[in-house]
């Protein structure tokens, strides 16, 4: 039966111009799970970058402190990966605001296990996710304390490139003070208190960030008249953001 059926399929072949194709079994492709494909589609297509005021590192699970606070927010504009050459992302790599973690949250990726993978923290991934002006619990993952729009931040905040990348993880094990830290998480939060924001306690809180990152060994940033200043992320280089007391301060 075997030889008649391959003979009868060879002649019919034949008739219409076709031929058989033995395909190799180790095809030149990387293999996609079912879980993959539907997290690719789930996945954004547009997603904002963030900007820390107080408490970051805490994040990190190994430095977590119980009642401690991480305060951070979304920020515009938007990236995205696009397709056929439509990618937009108009930030430098490096920058500390989160590049990392949107890229994998617009790759399907789970963006907070991501970042851990790298043995950084998770604020990244979560406010990218959450958007808005965000107050967490420092904590193996992120726990969401309140957030709100942020509205008392428009048109006060700047961004300026130092001129020189960093790299998140090389940073993690650096001595630094971590009283500080949480002093400028508390603060923060205290500043994003719903009914009760303040831009000059804001303002307090990324003044004491930097003064540990000062200590830290950080450059000192140039002053533009600015109530507040601080390196974004782990610092030592990427972005600065700047919090001036009006649009036309900053302007």
């Amino acid at each position: 039966m075997t030889s008649m059926a391959t003979s009868s399929g060879s002649c019919v072949l034949r008739q219409v111009g076709a031929k058989y194709v033995v395909l190799p079994k180790d095809l030149d492709y990387t293999p996609i799970s079912t879980t993959q494909i539907l997290a690719n589609i789930r996945a954004p297509s547009r997603c904002p970058l963030r900007v820390d005021f107080g408490g970051g590192w805490l994040d990190v699970p190994k430095l977590a402190r119980p009642g401690a606070y991480i305060v951070n927010c979304a920020v515009s504009p938007l990236v995205s990966l696009g397709g056929a050459g439509s990618k937009e992302w108009p930030y430098h790599i490096g920058g500390g605001l989160g590049g990392s973690a949107a890229h994998a949250l617009l790759s399907g990726k789970d963006s907070v296990q991501s970042e851990l993978d790298l043995g950084v923290g998770w604020q990244d991934p979560a406010v990218i996710k959450e958007t808005g002006l965000c107050v967490w619990h420092s904590g193996p993952k992120p726990t969401l304390d309140f957030k709100s729009s942020g509205q008392f931040l428009q048109g006060k905040m700047a961004l300026l490139w130092t001129g020189r990348p960093h790299v998140t993880y090389e940073k993690t094990d650096v001595t630094r003070d971590y009283e500080l830290v949480e002093k400028a998480g508390r603060l923060a939060r205290q500043a994003a208190l719903p009914g009760q924001e303040s831009l000059q306690g804001l303002a307090e809180a990324v003044q004491v960030s930097y003064q540990m990152q000062r200590l830290e060994g950080m450059a000192e940033l140039h002053s533009y008249g600015e109530l507040a200043k601080k390196y974004c992320g782990g610092g030592w280089g990427g972005y600065a953001v700047y919090i001036f007391g009006s649009t036309e301060g900053r302007d």
